[in-house]
């Protein structure tokens, strides 16, 4: 019997030290909720702190004073895009750990009425009217505010739901986030997941924030307007002067001012909104008031700012932590105004108990284990939580095609159009953009070149965008990068309006020699043109021709009048010295290529 008993001391000594060499993170089910309850007050009071000041910019910041009677006081708590989808989310994640996209949107069109919400949230709503499911419901080509703040704002609770996994954080959000948005957009949203997904074991705001990067593409906007901030402010630390008002006019500049190369869409953008978020946590070093209140003052989306970086805070410091003289006096009711077919009213104390049970499904399906019961209740999550290289778009080192070919031969290529301007320091009005090589817009941030120039009167013949080659070549096909569609009403239906412009009713194409253009033979596009789809990347082949340039033209819609493009690239050869017979036996060949059957 004495053997026996030796034999299970052994067995669980050896379980033991088991468990201790994995490594496991221990969290207390009641400290869980306590953080989650801290979140979500946190959540809600940064939102009403910036409720009156929405919209509201400055450079170095705004000269107000938040309300905090009002803040803490208000009965109860009205939800806004700051909250309602997460109260939402709640929802889908019951029982669905791993929601995919036909399901989210089926909580969607379940639970958000289809003109209800704004900006990236309305037009995602409008396309899964048309059939659509995400992620095109958010992508370039179909979201007309593919750019903005809603992914970011709507899904950071996910984050806490998953804690201290990041990698789990960042999916979930990156697929809730890609419903409405898109590239350094979703980004974004990751971002602040991961900073969620963190904050639950972390107590220092700048570890939170350096630990949620590492989700980020180093490539994407999102990522340099993140570490421009970690910059400032550490040499604001190491200098022992913590100027947040000096360091959001530093951001305010390079992102929204002289210095932004007009990539700044508007207010409700998400990359000023994420730096100023960013600045809010670091320079609020952990203090809820104070970073509350340095996201509002630091303006932009500002209410939806300081609802970030209080629930980060929230997280950290747990309703407990948070400031007595707010969470006495606080309201504990909370109403998700707007939404549809769900149960809109309820407690911010209900609500935490129901996110730790998602939290729990969480844990579980990411190979945790949770003990005991009541006050006992105890999770161990596995002690990894390295997160995968995020997939980079680097910019490309310069043009393909003919352009890159003649480049590279040390020959010169220069670029014309029917509106032609040449402002490096504003890619709307930088026409050699559209030989950079760069096509795709969804990281960089890069704004398309447009011919708007607010006379409403196209030339005669409509927009065109030319390429001028000092010699002469053989061309067989362009590729036709084209821009954004310029909305008119912000929060209009796109399919029952028109905007002021951005896209071409029809197109051709044309080649020139020694000044005069012809029109092409054989033309034919990969797609159709389409108002509604942006971005498109259109293929367009025709017979071989030789000559020295070549442009595409066409009408220009939209109630302005114009259009826009990020790249303009040509296929072809580019002959040895040239000779008529070489270029001529060069089309002759390419044309045989061409119409050879297959």
């Amino acid at each position: 019997m004495k053997q026996r008993v030796g034999w299970v001391v052994l067995f669980l000594l050896i379980i033991s030290i088991g468990q201790t060499c994995r490594g496991e993170r221990i969290l207390a089910a009641d400290t869980y909720l306590d953080k989650l309850e801290g979140m979500w007050i946190g959540q809600i009071m940064g939102n009403y702190a910036g409720r009156p000041y929405e919209g509201s910019t400055a450079r170095g910041g705004l000269s107000v004073t938040v309300d905090w009677n009002f803040v803490s006081t208000t009965e109860p708590w009205s939800g806004d895009d700051d909250t309602c989808f997460e109260y939402m989310y709640l929802d889908a994640l019951k029982g669905n750990v791993d929601p995919d996209n036909q399901a989210i949107r089926q909580t969607w069109e379940s639970h958000v009425p289809l003109n209800s919400f704004f900006i990236a949230n309305r037009q995602a709503r409008y396309q899964m009217a048309k059939g659509l499911t995400p992620p095109e419901t958010g992508g370039i080509h179909h979201n007309a505010h593919w750019y903005a703040i809603d992914a970011q704002i709507t899904s950071e609770s996910v984050g806490a739901a998953t804690p201290g996994l990041r990698q789990r954080a960042a999916d979930l959000t990156g697929r809730f986030g890609a419903v409405t948005n898109d590239g350094y957009a979703v980004h974004a949203a990751q971002f602040y997941g991961a900073m969620y997904a963190s904050a639950v074991f972390e107590s220092d705001v700048e570890t939170v924030v350096a630990k949620a990067l590492e989700v980020v593409p180093t490539t994407s906007r999102s990522y340099q307007i993140i570490q421009d901030v970690r910059d400032i402010y550490n040499t604001d630390k190491t200098d022992g002067q913590l100027d947040w008002r000096a360091a959001q006019q530093t951001i305010y500049d390079k992102y929204r001012g002289a210095d932004s190369q007009g990539r700044y869409y508007n207010w409700i953008e998400s990359t000023v909104n994420l730096g100023m978020t960013t600045l809010a946590l670091l320079y609020g070093q952990g203090d809820y008031r104070q970073t509350v209140e340095i996201g509002v003052l630091a303006g932009f989306d500002c209410d939806c700012n300081p609802a970030t970086a209080g629930g980060v805070v929230g997280l950290m410091r747990g309703f407990s932590g948070l400031p007595t003289d707010l969470t006495a006096a606080a309201t504990n009711n909370y109403r998700a105004e707007t939404l549809a077919n769900i149960e809109r009213n309820s407690t911010i104390s209900q609500i935490a108990l129901d996110w730790r049970e998602v939290g729990e499904a969480q844990i579980l399906a990411a190979g945790g284990r949770i003990e005991g019961e009541g006050a006992g209740r105890t999770y161990y999550l596995p002690d990894d939580d390295t997160v995968a290289a995020p997939q980079e778009k680097p910019d490309p080192q310069g043009p393909k095609g003919l352009v890159g070919e003649v480049l590279a031969l040390g020959g010169e290529v220069t670029v014309s159009a029917s509106i032609d301007n040449h402002q490096g320091s504003n890619d709307r009005n930088h026409l050699e953009g559209i030989i950079d090589g760069i096509t795709d817009v969804t990281y960089n941030g890069h704004r398309p070149y447009w011919t708007n120039d607010g006379i409403n009167d196209q030339p005669s013949g409509g927009d065109f965008y030319q390429l001028n080659f000092d010699r002469e070549v053989l061309f067989t096909s362009l590729i036709f990068h084209e821009g954004d569609y310029v909305w008119n009403n912000i929060n209009g239906n796109l399919d029952n309006e028109i905007g002021l412009g951005g896209y071409f009713c029809d197109l051709t194409v044309e080649v020139g020699r020694d000044g005069v253009f012809t029109e092409v033979s054989g033309l034919a596009f990969s797609e159709a043109l389409d108002r509604l789809k942006f971005y498109q990347q259109i293929g367009l082949t025709f017979d071989p021709v030789s000559g020295d340039a070549i442009r595409i033209r066409g009408t220009a819609g939209g109630t302005s009048q114009f259009t826009t493009i990020v790249e303009l690239e040509a296929f072809g050869v580019v002959p040895e010295p040239a000779t008529g017979a070489m270029l001529a036996l060069a089309a002759f060949g390419a044309l045989r290529r061409r119409r050879s059957p297959r």
